[in-house]
């Protein structure tokens, strides 16, 4: 009795469950397909969360606007020949796309702007820590990983998850190099990236399934910091005599010279380098941005009836501090959390109204 009730139970949740990839399905390929937003609207979307970058934004926007447009515009051509088969025409619509490289000091923004522009397009996203991948598999993770992230990310959907972002992340950090910690070279990682990236057709198996997903649609997005690269430009400059900011003179050639394979990086055509963040930036992130951690926290004490508020030189003083530690925009939640502590310890319940904070407080507990 309790074998046949465990399998009609089992048999109920598989059931709901393809049900659940259906309807998403559905609502997947439907937002695809009326995906219209130009780069203008994409980017004055992610403003509302990523503050400053304005010209690595305008980059970023215009690549993924046109991805997406151009795979809604190819497939809705596609469907009709197919008769609705996503499977089919998938397999058969063809559009260049533009991978996207990020280069930045930590905490600029860069995981955080590819998962806001994957929030505002509405498709899977997944991040990959590239430190974590090895050339085989037997040092840490295989490239071919990836793919069952992006299935996970994709609600077990093939089809769905082929229309995805992947964000690459760290992915100065598998520069060939000899590194005796590694039994296999950051080289080898890059070639195994390479398949991926140029998009193609991928088996493995999926508990008893073998499924299949393709990566030719899959939009992907590297991140590093490349701390060395602005001086292998300056130098390439100064042999070349030009002037001007270094940002605007970087080549596949750098990269390489970096140590990243030049296939790979030529896969990634639009290059963006984002900015340290200045102290204007970090006081502005923290009163302007929808995901601020101030917003979080103040949020978080309103439900005790406690109203937060910091005056703008204590604001700034937070900010110097980030800027100070070189942890960039995911340091202001630490140093939040050091200056809110007590009083998130001891106030709730005791205390309900305005709790303003100044420039002699913060300097206090940051002491």
């Amino acid at each position: 009795m309790s074998q046949s009730t465990s399998e009609r139970s089992r048999r109920r949740i598989q059931e709901k469950l393809e049900a659940f990839r259906d309807q998403k399905t559905g609502g997947t390929i439907q937002h695809i397909l009326e995906f219209n937003k130009t780069p203008v609207d994409l980017k004055e979307d992610v403003d509302k969360f990523v503050i400053g970058q304005e010209r690595g934004k305008k980059i970023i926007a215009t690549a993924v606007a046109f991805h997406y447009r151009r795979l809604a515009s190819a497939l809705k051509q596609v469907l009709g020949e197919y008769k609705g088969d996503l499977e089919q025409a998938l397999k058969n619509t063809r559009t260049p796309k533009a991978n996207i490289l990020i280069i930045g000091p930590t905490g600029v923004g860069k995981t955080y702007t590819a998962e806001t522009f994957s929030e505002q397009v509405g498709v899977p996203f997944v991040v990959e820590d590239m430190t974590k991948f090895s050339e085989v598999g037997y040092v840490g993770q295989n490239v071919t990983d990836i793919l069952v992230d992006l299935l996970v990310a994709g609600g077990g959907n093939p089809l769905i998850s082929q229309m995805g972002m992947v964000y690459l992340d760290e992915i100065d950090k598998i520069a060939a190099e000899s590194v005796s910690t590694r039994d296999v070279s950051g080289k080898g990682v890059q070639k195994g990236l390479l398949r991926l990236v140029e998009g193609v057709e991928n088996t493995f198996e999926w508990g008893q399934e073998r499924i299949s997903i393709s990566t030719k649609h899959v939009l992907f997005i590297a991140g590093g910091v490349f701390e060395d690269l602005k001086n292998i430009v300056k130098r390439r400059m100064v042999k070349q005599s030009l002037a001007g900011e270094w940002q605007n003179f970087l080549l596949n050639e750098d990269l390489v010279s970096f140590g990243m394979e030049r296939q790979l990086m030529a896969r990634f055509p639009v290059k963006v380098v984002y900015d340290p963040l200045t102290i204007q930036d970090l006081m502005d992130i923290m009163t302007k941005s929808a995901d601020s951690p101030l917003l979080a926290y103040g949020n978080d004490l309103k439900v005790w009836g406690i109203d937060l508020e910091f005056d703008d030189e204590a604001l700034r003083l937070i900010a110097e501090q980030a800027k100070q530690e070189g942890t960039g925009a995911r340091g202001l939640i630490s140093i939040l959390h050091r200056i809110l502590l007590e009083d998130m310890y001891r106030l709730p319940g005791t205390f309900t109204g305005k709790l303003h904070l100044d420039r002699h407080y913060v300097r206090e507990k940051l002491a």
